[in-house]
């Protein structure tokens, strides 16, 4: 059970501090999946779509901070999470987003939740260059949701997709497609995840992700 501590002010005491652990984190991050990362990535204004679904396994920390592929894990130990999307801008350099993703994290593992399913609506859509070359662009995507975790409770939450990469084809494999999630439960989540409850990235080890031109309304 992971814990947060923070230090609080005894009233009258000017010098003293109590600490108290507070909220144990239900959607604890998997343990191996924070990994150093770039501690910026520039955003813009997008004019295309992603789509894509699959599964993500082990990441890593190699590469300039990049997830490092190491195959799947095993069934029994159900450390994996699969996910399908659709997210796009509702307009052409617009930054406000429309689309929906399912998030399924299987490992019954973790901490109290012991996993969970996330339906969550996108509302923000935004552009960031993969940090593999040639540096294509990448979906980033965020809004709000509702995970009901398997010991049946249902909660409220913010989520932001980091990166969504369509690195060509096939989707799977070294240098291939990746992805990276964040579930906040208080508030909506920092760029980079400081204040996540959940993070796990990874290259996927099966299914694709999809770039496509933006069409129809506004494109």
């Amino acid at each position: 059970m992971m814990q947060r501590k923070h230090f609080i002010l005894v009233p009258g005491l000017l010098a003293a501090a109590t600490i108290v652990a507070v909220a144990c984190r239900d959607f604890a991050t998997p343990a191996r999946s924070v990994a150093p990362r770039p501690d910026f990535w520039e955003v813009f204004a997008a004019c295309f779509r992603m789509t894509g679904g699959g599964r993500i396994d082990k990441p890593g920390a190699n590469m300039g901070g990049a997830e490092t592929p190491t195959g799947k894990n095993t069934p029994d130990s159900r450390d994996f999470a699969t996910f399908g999307f659709q997210a796009r801008p509702t307009g052409c350099h617009q930054t406000t987003g429309s689309g929906h993703i399912t998030w399924v994290e299987h490992n019954t593992a973790m901490a109290v939740a012991g996993g969970f399913v996330l339906h969550g609506d996108v509302d923000t859509f935004e552009e960031v260059e993969s940090e593999y070359p040639p540096h294509r662009p990448c979906g980033r995507f965020s809004g709000q949701g509702s995970a009901k975790r398997r010991d049946g409770v249902t909660e409220h939450v913010f989520f932001e997709v980091h990166h969504a990469c369509d690195e060509g084809e096939p989707g799977v494999g070294l240098g291939h497609d990746h992805i990276r999630m964040l579930i906040c439960r208080t508030s909506r989540c920092e760029a980079e995840g400081g204040n996540a409850d959940y993070d796990r990235a990874g290259f996927l080890t099966g299914g694709n992700l999809q770039y496509h031109k933006l069409t129809g309304p506004g494109a």
